[in-house]
């Protein structure tokens, strides 16, 4: 019985996926849309302070296998530490979006002490959200999105216009969830070499975090 109801929910996921897909297709006129700003290997080696010295002020993040992996909710002194730094030390402002449920994203939220959003229909939701959940004063200038999936969230910022940072997926264990996600964002990957990007090979840091 909780086998099949397990079967049911990994299919239902991967209609919504299917179906989240289908519908950017009209959303992306070109794929260097999804090439993200700067690209490291995790949000722990992201230069915030050279962020804030360029302007930004908001930081949004996505929580699933950016933060922690997938469905997880054990939130560890490390990412604590990272988000106190982000906020007291350097002195942005952090906030939570994600397609994720509410169940899922509160407890991460509430353990990281910075405000969130779940449910949020990445890519096709609008600005207003992001601001709704941090500043009216939130805007494409001073604000950067970190995340790990090219189509979730790369386009999503890029529709906005906002310094985006890839960061690679976190991965612990099998999650069919999650390698349909990877399935997807490999498949993407592929026309973004003609753009010289190297996934899972090469990272770099962007303008605002050179200067």
């Amino acid at each position: 019985m909780l086998k099949s109801l397990k079967n049911i929910c990994e299919f239902a996921f991967l209609v919504k996926t299917a179906i989240i897909v289908l519908g950017g297709i009209f959303v992306i006129k070109d794929f260097k849309l999804l090439l993200p700003s700067s690209y490291v290997p995790s949000v722990f080696d992201i230069r915030y302070a050279k962020l804030y010295q360029n302007g930004i002020r908001y930081a949004v993040f996505d929580v699933d296998r950016t933060i922690l992996p997938f469905d997880n909710i054990d939130v560890s002194k490390k990412e604590i530490e990272l988000f106190d730094y982000i906020k007291n030390e350097v002195g942005i402002k952090p906030c939570l979006c994600s397609t994720g449920s509410e169940k899922r994203v509160a407890p991460v939220g509430y353990m990281l002490d910075i405000p969130y959003k779940a449910r949020i229909f990445k890519p096709t939701a609008p600005f207003e959200i992001v601001q709704s959940v941090l500043s009216k004063d939130c805007t494409p200038y001073n604000t950067i999105y970190v995340g790990d999936s090219f189509y979730l969230d790369m386009l999503f910022a890029s529709r906005f216009d906002l310094y985006k940072i890839l960061v690679d997926p976190i991965e612990d264990g099998f999650n069919f969830k999650a390698k349909v996600l990877d399935v997807l964002d490999l498949a993407i990957s592929y026309p973004l070499k003609k753009q010289g990007f190297a996934y899972k090979k090469s990272y770099y840091y962007g303008n605002k975090e050179n200067h």
